[in-house]
Parts: C-alpha cells; sequence; structure tokens
C-alpha cells in the first residue's frame, strides 16, 4: 500500500527506471531490468529503451524511456508483433526469439516478459532477466498490475511536464505578442498639437485585434498657424494571437501610404482595403473609422468601414457620426468608401470605441447598445481622461463582471 500511495502522489519523475526497479522489488530479490518499446516504429522494429539493475540505473527522461529516441538503436524482431496481441506476462527463451537477445541482453538465455497497456495499446514491455524470486511464490499477475500503473503515473506525470512547458512556452509568446502589440499603440505622452486626447487598450486574452493610432499631419504648405491630424480605429475579427498579427498588418499597410494636403480618410481607407488582399483568402476582415481634422476649416473629416459610429460631445449635446457608412476592410478588393465632414467648435471632444462597447452584456444577456453610450456620454465630465475611465465604469458596472468578452478600445480627443 506504502509503495501504491507513492506512485500515486503528484510528483515528477527524475528517473523513472528507479520507480520500476523498486516496484520489482516488491517480487524478486535480484534481477535486472530492460525496456521495449516498438512505438511509432515499423512493424517488427523495437528499441531497448532502458537497462538497468540494482548496482546501475541510469537516468533516462520518461520521454525517451516510454516513446523511444534516435539515440537508441533500432532492431529488428518479428516476435513483437506478436506481443501486441498477448495480454498476459510471459516467459521466454533465447531460443524462441533471440533477436531479444542481444547489446545488454545478449548474456541472458531467457526472460520474463510484462506486457504494458497504454490507452488500450500494448506497445511497450518491461524485460526481466538474471532473476532470482524470494521465499514467497512469484505472482506475475500482481507484478505486472504494479508495473502497468507505476508507468501509467509516470506517463501522467511526463504529460503534465510537457503540459506546463507548453503552457510556460504559450505564455511567455503571448507575452512577446502583447508586448509588440504595445508598440503600436500610441505613446503615453504623445502630444499633438490643438487637442487633449486620452485613450484605452485593453486585450481580452494577452493580445487582441484592436488597433488605435493618433497622430500629428503635416501643416498645408508649411503653414505654421494650421495644424492637421488624424487617426484611425480598427477592429479586427476574432481574438487572440492571430487577430494581434492582422493588426499588425494593418499598421505595416498604413505606414507605406502616401498622402498630401489634399489626401482624405476614404483615400486611406481604399489604400488599405487594396493592400490588405493578399494571394489567398486571409479569412479575415477589419471594421475601421479613419479621420482628419484641419484647423482652419474647422472640418474634421471621417470614414467609417463597417465600424461602430463615432460620437461627438458637445456639452451635454451628443452627436453621432453616422452619415460615412461603408462595408469593412478586406471584403471586396475594389470598393471605394466616401469620407463625410463635420463642422467641430472649441472643447466639442472626438469619442471612439470598438464594438464591445456595444456589445458588452448585463447578467441577464441584455446588450449595453447605443442609447445606453449616448446617456454614458452625455453625463460624463467633459475631459477626455474622465470621458474614458467614466464608460468602462459604466461598462463593467453593466456587465457585472470583472472583465469583458472581447477587446476594449477607447479614445477621445478635445479641441482645444
Amino acid at each position: 500500500m506504502e509503495l501504491i500511495a507513492s506512485l500515486s502522489s503528484d510528483q515528477s519523475y527524475s528517473n523513472p527506471l528507479s520507480v520500476l526497479l523498486k516496484v520489482v522489488h516488491t517480487e524478486l530479490d535480484s534481477f535486472k531490468l530492460a525496456m521495449i518499446s516498438s512505438h511509432k516504429l515499423d512493424p517488427a522494429k523495437f528499441q531497448v529503451t532502458g537497462f538497468c539493475d540494482e548496482y546501475n540505473c541510469p537516468v533516462y527522461t520518461a520521454e525517451e524511456m516510454l516513446n523511444g529516441s534516435p539515440n537508441f538503436p533500432i532492431l529488428d524482431g518479428e516476435f513483437i508483433e506478436g506481443w501486441k496481441t498477448h495480454h498476459s506476462p510471459l516467459k521466454i527463451s533465447c531460443e524462441t526469439c533471440p533477436d531479444l537477445f542481444q547489446d545488454e541482453l545478449r548474456y541472458f538465455g531467457e526472460a520474463l516478459v510484462i506486457p504494458i497497456w497504454i490507452r488500450g495499446k500494448v506497445e511497450r514491455w518491461i524485460i526481466i532477466v538474471d532473476f532470482h524470486s524470494n521465499s514467497r511464490r512469484l505472482d506475475l499477475e500482481k507484478l505486472a498490475l504494479l508495473l502497468n500503473y507505476a508507468l501509467t503515473n509516470i506517463l501522467k506525470s511526463e504529460q503534465k511536464r510537457q503540459l506546463d512547458k507548453a503552457r510556460h512556452w504559450i505564455d511567455e509568446e503571448l507575452q512577446e505578442i502583447s508586448r509588440l502589440q504595445s508598440l503600436l499603440l500610441p505613446r503615453e505622452d504623445l502630444h499633438i498639437n490643438g487637442i487633449q486626447l486620452a485613450f484605452k487598450f485593453e486585450a481580452y486574452k494577452d493580445a487582441g485585434g484592436d488597433y488605435l493610432d493618433l497622430f500629428q499631419l503635416p501643416s498645408p504648405g508649411g503653414d505654421p498657424n494650421i495644424t492637421r491630424w488624424g487617426g484611425i480605429i480598427a477592429d479586427v475579427t476574432g481574438h487572440g494571437p492571430s487577430a494581434a498579427v492582422e493588426a499588425a498588418m494593418v499598421d505595416a499597410i498604413l505606414r507605406t501610404f502616401q498622402g498630401s494636403d489634399s489626401t482624405t480618410p476614404a483615400d486611406a481607407a481604399n489604400y488599405l482595403n487594396k493592400n490588405f488582399f493578399t494571394r489567398k483568402d486571409r479569412g479575415k476582415f477589419v471594421t475601421a473609422m479613419l479621420f482628419s481634422y484641419r484647423s482652419d476649416l474647422g472640418l474634421l473629416k471621417y470614414v467609417s468601414a463597417g465600424h461602430p459610429n463615432g460620437y461627438i460631445k458637445r456639452d451635454r449635446q451628443v452627436i453621432e457620426l453616422s452619415e460615412s457608412q461603408g462595408i469593412p476592410i478586406g471584403v471586396l478588393p475594389d470598393y471605394q468608401w466616401e469620407f463625410k465632414e463635420i463642422k467641430l467648435q472649441a472643447n466639442d471632444i472626438l469619442f471612439i470605441y470598438t464594438d464591445v462597447v456595444l456589445e458588452t452584456r448585463s447578467l441577464s444577456g441584455e446588450e449595453f447598445g447605443e442609447q445606453r453610450l449616448v446617456s454614458a456620454i452625455e453625463n460624463s465630465p467633459s475631459d477626455p481622461n474622465l470621458l474614458v475611465e467614466h464608460i468602462q465604469n459604466a461598462l463593467f458596472e453593466f456587465s457585472g463582471r470583472s472583465e469583458l468578452k472581447d477587446d476594449l478600445t477607447l479614445s477621445a480627443i478635445r479641441l482645444l
């Protein structure tokens, strides 16, 4: 019972062969032990994946011992095919399967063979040679059960180790993708002439498909009295690393766009869409809102590619930017968007966001929706940072949860 309790404990096996030695010692005083595996080998092929005795027990990993290794020679033996269908322990001799008795086993003429069942198949065996039983009668069936139990626990431990290793690798990769995605966001200390801005970005699972960029544009003719600025908010379908990679592609495409004083957000949307397509179907599309502002005209130009409408907060009045609507980026390669424009006033705030704002659900399943968003904007402070914080708090309060079910991006830009 003490042995079974030890095998049942949650542990890692630094030397699995030593565990098997301990198990066999419950039935035999003196012996030598080998592990045989045909796992993932061609028919009539096998490997000796471990050999030891009580005086010499080399350290093999559980992966090597259970699944073989290129470091072990592959041996031929037709007897292996018969063993795969033999469910009970058996005693063999050199005459019945001479191919077994080579390398480490070449000095012995007989052996005990214990089949190991894993996932309903027999592809591994414990071979016991040079054995001497103690005063009790050798119980091969009991020994077979104990060895199978031991190897099942060794396999579980190895699978857990590999799973932990994979999870650690995935976590590191996600952290790196998240770090790279954070480099796509505007700098926290970003300053653009003529505006006060705030933004909030939170990925649902370390990395996501939301994208935001805000930037100063060159003044027409270099006139220092005219300020121009623009931006884009976008949302790639899906979540996680693949969406983050697509967001990075959006950023890379836009950085190759060459504009001029007369360039409109529609021109940028058309360029992005044309270059988003590849030789094969990406299986993704992007919703986006692109916009630009010119101070001497007081005009905000904007275009929506399937993205939720932005809003202008003017004191307690909320104006929806709903006149420019088009399909998402990546649906039709030749689609052409048209921009619209609106006259802005001093202290107007442009509020933009991704669809999680509208789609966040309460515990009863009701969506936050446009009416609640408009009301939240109306009742928010006329400060970009406080407005963003107010909307985020409203979403968490409405959902009744500590996290949202999608990537979240919010931005508020106040005209000075």
